[in-house]
């Protein structure tokens, strides 16, 4: 299948792109055209996909972020509009995950669960939506929820309420920039091979006893196409959503996930 070309002309930020969903969500976005801002807490790993976008004659830039902190997401998007001049779009996907039973999350997990996948995924749509607004020309704004969003997870408790959090910070940003035409939503994905569900695999053998690598295999039975998402399928949505074929929609948290989830 032919890749479109919907996104020429315009500048984009894809947070945690250096590795896994991130990665492919960047290239897919270069692919059609657009040029790639890559945001990792890892420089190495940012400035590999920034390559590897510059290798397909996209501009591209390779920042390392923690974004944690509010102060250093304005920084960004301030770097990312000097590089590019404009702003367009921006994927939120950079999080962590942290596999643990309910009882036994400190505060210290809680918190840096929330303050990466939950606050910093709010204050980047909103330093984004300043830009976009200031520049009058609308936007796009695409979050990386989960089908852990839809409901409660006795062993990623922290993980599952930072996901619902991002359904609902995407609905309320929806509201709140419709009147700029910039548009929210959220993706959903289920099971993707990448190196955080290998992480979660590995947590879950070692805290519950499991064999390595059944967990995943034995979620995988339970989705209704019987198998894992490609990282690139959850890429082709964050693209569509970025693209003007999607100019009326916002505000949905879409569920990529072979039919995991059906609400």
């Amino acid at each position: 299948m032919s890749i479109p070309t919907r996104l020429i002309g315009k500048a984009a930020i894809v947070t945690g792109a250096g590795r896994g969903i991130g990665h492919a969500m960047a290239l897919r976005l270069a692919q059609e055209g657009a040029d790639v801002a890559i945001v990792d807490i890892n420089q190495e790993s940012a400035e590999e996909t920034a390559n590897e976008i510059r290798a397909l004659n996209r501009r591209s830039l390779a920042l390392s972020v923690d974004l944690s902190r509010i102060d250093l997401i304005a920084a960004m998007i301030d770097e990312v509009v000097a590089g590019f001049g404009r702003l367009d779009i921006i994927i939120n996907n950079a999080g962590r995950v942290e596999i643990k039973p309910f009882l036994d999350v400190t505060e210290k997990e809680w918190d840096q669960t929330i303050d990466l996948n939950l606050k910093g995924t709010y204050f980047c749509i909103q330093a984004a939506a300043r830009q976009m607004v200031k520049q009058g020309a609308g936007g796009r704004i695409v979050n990386m929820s989960s089908v852990a969003g839809r409901h409660g997870r006795a062993d990623s408790s922290a993980y599952a309420a930072s996901k619902m959090g991002i359904i609902s910070v995407t609905q309320s940003a929806a509201l709140a920039l419709a009147k700029y035409n910039i548009l929210v939503n959220a993706i959903c994905p289920g099971i993707v091979p990448t190196p955080m569900w290998d992480q979660i695999d590995d947590d879950r053998a070692r805290l519950f006893g499991y064999e390595k690598g059944t967990a995943r295999a034995a979620l995988v039975e339970t989705v209704p196409l019987k198998r894992a998402a490609e990282a690139e399928e959850i890429a082709a949505t964050a693209a569509f959503l970025a693209s003007d074929d999607s100019s009326f929609i916002t505000g949905q948290a879409i569920n990529v996930d072979g039919g995991m989830e059906m609400n």
